[in-house]
């Protein structure tokens, strides 16, 4: 009988979900969005939308190869404690969010590698 909730199969489901919230984020932001170009202009981080957006896409790329899944778990990791930083330091109440993706993003991978 083949058992399916691994913990290998629960890594590829916080993979899964990272992958799908950060490409997200980072394909809007490398199109330039509405949205996205209203937050980073009330940011004061216009400069930066294109390069925060690769990023991302660029971790999510790491993080779905095995064999670079560390170097996109740290990648997130520093992009999401970017966000909360930045969050924090302007006052917005939302910052659960970047945690949980730089926490699920670490640990999918960990859990993918055990």
């Amino acid at each position: 009988m083949t058992k399916y909730l691994t913990l290998q199969n629960l890594g590829w489901l916080f993979t899964a979900f990272v992958t799908v919230m950060l490409g997200m984020g980072g394909v809007s932001k490398i199109v330039g969005t509405e949205e996205m170009v209203g937050n980073f202009n009330y940011m004061n981080l216009s400069d930066y939308l294109l390069m925060v957006g690769l990023l991302e896409v660029l971790g999510v790329g790491l993080l779905i190869y095995n064999k670079t899944s560390l170097y996109g778990s740290v990648l997130i990791g520093a992009v999401m404690t970017g966000a909360v930083c930045m969050h924090l330091s302007l006052g917005f109440p939302g910052t659960m969010m970047p945690i949980l993706l730089g926490v699920a993003g670490f640990a999918g991978y960990k859990l993918r590698t055990l």
